[in-house]
Order: structure tokens, then sequence, then C-alpha cells
């Protein structure tokens, strides 16, 4: 019919920030002085994807405070800043590997994955998942998701952002330092 105006109801999202992976595929782009407000970038690219957002994740590692005090209370000042952004923060402790000598973050990508199909699939508290991270190990929690008939749109700097998830199969953004620049505090 002319002149028939769809009014589509934006889909909801929730979006999940991988915060080792982002740090080390974004410092090149910006200065270490500088934070990302997280809440300006995912309205960023819920603008560009017509989603209205729900919530935003952010997932890190903690230093153990009996290493470096100066480090770990530095951290936990940015998790707080961040927590007084609302964004909501869930944590591991960086594990020390003595076989390569060594810390790494352990369980991170675990507890993400798991609960993008936590809040997808079993609390069915939106339509899409935002992944910020390069990293390919999501791929098959995000072919889960996929499979299930929702969907994930991966946000990454080009730096880090594997191939494999650039490959078509799911929908995905590359972060340029414009699109960053933007969201900084």
């Amino acid at each position: 019919m002319p002149g028939l105006l769809i009014f589509m109801e934006k889909r909801e999202a929730i979006m999940f920030i991988d915060g080792n992976n982002f740090y080390h595929n974004s410092k090149l782009l910006i200065s270490k002085s500088k934070r990302i407000d997280f809440n300006c970038l995912a309205k960023f690219i819920c603008d560009k994807f017509n989603l209205k957002l729900k919530e935003v994740r952010y997932y890190n590692s903690v230093p153990d405070i009996s290493e470096n005090k100066e480090i770990y209370y530095k951290h936990m000042k940015f998790l707080d800043k961040l927590k007084k952004d609302n964004i909501f923060i869930r944590t591991r402790k960086l594990k020390y590997i003595k076989s390569i000598k060594r810390k790494i973050e352990k369980g991170v990508d675990v507890l993400i994955a798991s609960d993008m199909i936590r809040k997808i699939l079993v609390e069915k508290e939106c339509k899409v998942c935002i992944l910020i991270s390069g990293d390919a190990d999501f791929i098959p929690s995000i072919q889960i998701i996929k499979d299930a008939g929702y969907e994930v749109i991966i946000g990454s700097p080009k730096c880090g952002f594997s191939n494999e998830l650039r490959q078509g199969k799911f929908r995905y953004l590359i972060l340029k330092k414009e699109d960053l620049d933007n969201c900084l505090k």
C-alpha cells in the first residue's frame, strides 16, 4: 500500500567484551593514556546494526595482589570505573604457568562463551550478542547461537582480528581508529 509505514521493533542486544583481547588489539590505535567509553562503543555498534542495547558486559583476568600491588590496584580501579559506568564485570584470576614461566589468562573465553549461550539461548534476554574480540576460539559457541536462529556480531580492530571470524559466516565489524577515537573518554 502506498504510504504504509512499516515499524520494525529493534532487536535487543548484549555486548560481551573480551577485555584482554580488545586491549591488545586496540593499543596500536589509541593512546595508552586514553580510555574507551564502552557504552559509547556499544551505542555506535547498535546504531550501525539497528539494535537496542540491553547491557554491556566486560570480561578480564585480574592479577594477583601478592605479586605486584601497584598493578593490582590500578587494574581494580579501572574495573571500578567500568562498574560506575553500569558495565557488568566478570573476572578470573591471572594464572602463572611454571612450564612456560609466564602469566596467562585462563578461563575468560569459556566464561564469555558460556554467558553468551546462557543469555541468548537459556535466559532468552536478547536476540543478538555483540562480541568484542578477534579470537577464533569463539567460533564453536557463535555457531551454536547461529544454528539456534540467533545472531552474533563480532567487532574488533583489524590487528588481531582472526581471518576465520571474517570469512563471511558471521556478521562482523572492523573497528577503525576513527571509530575508537569517537568513543574515547
